[in-house]
């Protein structure tokens, strides 16, 4: 039994030692595989080279393909606009993206926004710090092209309220995630911007009129951005404005929790005829010229909205008339060292004001309106009930302007007063003077005293007090002329009375009270021993007994002292004068003419526009539609005045029409070119791809000597630093052969009289058209040789219109 049980436990024994040697081989066996199969270093390898393939892949091909596609997509579907990208190029290596040639359109198919090129860096640290954080960003030659049309509306407002419609609120984050720019860059940004604005000289106010204004070059550098609270970082913006002017900014800025901004900003020589179309919202007037110059510390944080510490300066200002084109105000120079402005505060406030070389023009007419009130544009017609319901539901506190004096040096100032029996003009120079404070906010009239010469021995002073703000409300001025020598007003009297004034001296006292709105005027006129001279003869002129009118008027002394009253509302004015004087000299104050033309357009209620001068654009002779119905106006007069007569001579600038017909003659070449082709084109364009080969033969036979490939490797440069290729940048290759092209032109005397002659026939033609309301006859107009022109101002020559008797 013994023997029996360990023959079986032996048994057991070697059964289980069996076992374990075969589960020790299938153990052999397995990690063997394991270190000839998927552990193996080499199969290891391999999956790594498959994972870096596939990474490639991705990062070079799909990634740049999937960022256009939904990009592209998301613009069509979510916004229903139309997205292009030319190329986009992504490195997964160096984490780089870059996004070239974009452009978004509007829902109108009009370009929107878009770039040359757009350039990520994102550091590899992100995916360690969590924070984006991206060593370099830069966008080149951005464009954004941004309109307000007349409802408010701007096309960016109109996207981005769009964007917010389409996002969920659920999707919207929290918080703002960690961010962090080392080196943001923008360069030669270019922004449009065009605002539909209401012209008040237009008949239909639902036909606004668009101005533009264009910021180009601009210029952004940021260094280390980041999203972190209280943290400001370094920001530098510059650009220049197309009309003229440049922008520059230097300071810091803090995005959270509140923006804040601070630094130094400049404006240097900005043109502020960009601003007349705004201007002329409120005035009927025109900046022929001007330069804003402004330096100085900008603020802006959660106190306060905006506030400038600095110096500004207006140069060379020049304000005029809409209608007649005469110097309203204008100066050489404006500066003051301090001017402090705060929004928050609703405070300006400056230090004194230098005017150097003011030169201005005030003019008082026969009914008592002045030539700045009649410049104020009328408002629309239901603006001022909306005034009034806006003062009804609040109350708005006004702004607090504070000017601490004015000086002035050296101005000029041209005066008239058409109001007294006797016409009166006069021009004071050397003006010199100061205004007191002004104040906003204080009942106290601001004092001036002035004083200035009026040719070479007459003295002008202006003293008294204006309330600035509301001159109706209560003013006091008195201005003093003395020793003006009368025959310099010779052409008044002739006018009415057909006499000379051979002698004498005149002293002048001119009173104007305004309080409550009610003028009091006590205006003494002083003649020093008068003497009339010769007859003139004057067609107009009235039979007059002004020697007995002298002998009456004159004293022993030899003086005539007028006092002359003048009372009335100065909103509308009514003014009594004496009645014998109103009779005997009234009418015929009403009769002078000055200048025939001025003449001639108070006959047909054209107020003081110049119908002496029509106006032709460059290299053409049709009328625009302004000149017409000048033109108009003038062949009404003209019927109201049948011993008139017109002479015409043509005007014509070699280099102000030279140009234009240069452009006319190449392109004419190359309609003929075009159809010597069998292309017929009513408007070929010299720039156009299509007729490229054909202007290029075009140059080449103006221009044998040059090669075209030389020229071709002039307009061609890489496409980017690692990048062997070049591109041919074929717009300004066309642009610079179509300029070659027309400097190439010749332009005769002879083609530029032809000009001129056919813009004398278009005025007479139009006044003697015999299916016009009111034609005159042929004869009445008459053309004379054409007249060569200097230099021409502007987008317009001038043809002068000579008068003369039938």
């Amino acid at each position: 039994m013994a023997l029996s049980a360990g023959r079986s436990t032996l048994c057991n024994i070697a059964h289980f030692n069996g076992r374990g040697l075969m589960y020790s081989g299938l153990l052999r066996r397995f990690g063997g595989g394991l270190r000839t199969g998927w552990a193996s270093p080499r199969r290891v390898r391999f999956w790594l080279l498959v994972l870096i393939i596939l990474y490639t892949l991705l990062g070079f091909f799909a990634l740049p393909w999937i960022i256009q596609y939904l990009a592209v997509n998301s613009a069509e579907k979510d916004f229903g606009r139309e997205l292009r990208i030319e190329v986009v190029q992504a490195n997964p290596f160096t984490l780089t993206l870059q996004i070239d040639g974009v452009e978004l359109d509007d829902t109108d198919n009009r370009q929107l926004l878009g770039w040359d090129r757009l350039f990520i860096d994102l550091a590899w640290s992100s995916l360690v710090n969590r924070t984006w954080t991206f060593q370099t960003i830069r966008l080149d030659k951005p464009i954004i092209l941004e309109e307000r049309f007349a409802s408010g509306e701007t096309r960016l407002s109109r996207l981005a309220s769009e964007s917010s419609d389409t996002a969920p609120a659920e999707n919207k984050p929290d918080s703002l995630p960690a961010l962090r720019i080392n080196d943001l860059r923008v360069e030669g940004g270019i922004l449009r911007f065009a605002d539909n604005l209401q012209d008040p000289a237009a008949g239909d106010a639902n036909q606004p009129k668009q101005v533009s204004l264009a910021l180009q070059n601009v210029l952004v550098s940021v260094k280390d951005l980041t999203l972190q609270k209280n943290t400001r970082f370094p920001l530098r913006l510059d650009g220049q404005l197309a009309e003229g002017g440049k922008l520059a900014f230097d300071g810091t800025l803090q995005l959270l929790p509140t923006t804040a901004l601070e630094g130094s900003a400049r404006i240097d020589e900005l043109a502020l005829k960009q601003a007349e179309p705004y201007l002329r919202q409120f005035a009927d007037v025109r900046l022929g010229s001007g330069t804003l110059n402004l330096s100085g510390q900008i603020h802006k944080n959660a106190q306060q909205p905006f506030a400038f510490q600095g110096s500004a300066g207006v140069d060379s200002l020049s304000i005029r008339g809409a209608s007649n084109d005469e110097l309203l105000i204008g100066w050489q120079g404006l500066q003051t060292e301090q001017l402090d402005l705060g929004i928050k505060e609703k405070q300006l406030e400056t230090a004194t004001i230098t005017i150097d070389g003011l030169s201005g023009r005030v003019v008082i007419h026969e009914d008592q309106t002045t030539n700045f009130g009649q410049l104020v544009a009328k408002p629309p017609a239901n603006a001022e009930d909306n005034d009034n319901a806006a003062r009804t539901d609040e109350k708005v506190t006004p702004f607090s302007i504070t000017i601490e004096s004015i000086e002035l040096t050296d101005g000029t100032l041209r005066f008239a007063d058409y109001s007294l029996p006797l016409p009166f003009s006069t021009s004071i120079h050397t003006l010199n003077g100061q205004i007191s404070t002004l104040n906003s906010t204080s009942d106290q009239p601001a004092r001036v005293d002035l004083e200035g010469q009026v040719a070479e021995y007459g003295l002008a002073r202006v003293e008294g007090a204006v309330d600035v703000w509301h001159p109706s409300r209560a003013s006091n001025l008195q201005l003093t002329f003395r020793n003006l020598q009368i025959p310099e007003y010779s052409p008044y009297t002739v006018d009415f009375a057909g006499r000379k004034i051979a002698g004498g001296t005149m002293d002048l006292d001119l009173d104007y009270t305004v309080k409550s709105r009610q003028l009091d005027g006590q205006n003494n006129l002083v003649l020093h021993d008068l003497k009339l001279g010769e007859k003139m003869a004057s067609s107009d002129a009235m039979d007059l007994p002004l020697d007995l009118a002298i002998a009456l008027l004159q004293d022993s002394d030899g003086v005539i002292d007028l006092n002359l009253p003048v009372t009335g509302n100065v909103g509308d004015p009514e003014f009594d004068f004496n009645q014998v004087i109103r009779q005997a000299l009234g009418d015929a104050i009403t009769s002078v003419i000055t200048a025939p033309f001025s003449f001639l357009a108070n006959l047909v209620g054209a107020g003081s526009e110049n119908l002496g001068q029509v106006e032709f654009a460059k290299g053409r002779t049709d009328l625009l539609p302004p000149q017409r119905e000048r033109i108009a106006k003038l062949r009404e007069a003209l019927n109201q005045r049948p011993a008139l007569a017109l002479e015409l001579a043509g005007p014509f600038s070699r280099n102000f029409d030279g140009p234009a017909l240069q452009r006319e003659k190449a392109i004419e070449t190359l309609r003929q070119r075009l159809a010597g082709a069998d292309r017929e084109v009513a408007d070929p364009s010299l720039t156009a791809e299509s007729n490229q080969s054909i202007v290029e033969t075009m140059f080449s036979s103006y221009y044998p000597e040059t090669d075209l490939e030389a020229v071709q490797t002039r307009f061609t440069e890489k496409q980017n630093e690692s990048s062997d290729g070049a591109g041919l940048d074929a717009l300004a290759y066309r642009n610079h052969l179509a300029e070659r092209v027309i400097a190439a032109q010749s332009i005769t005397d002879a083609e530029l009289e032809a000009i001129a002659n056919a813009r004398a026939s278009a005025v007479r033609d139009a006044l003697v058209d015999p299916n016009a309301d009111a034609s005159i006859a042929t004869d009445r107009v008459r053309l004379l040789d054409p007249k060569e022109i200097g230099s021409a101002d502007g987008e317009r020559i001038a043809m002068k219109v000579g008068i003369t008797a039938d």
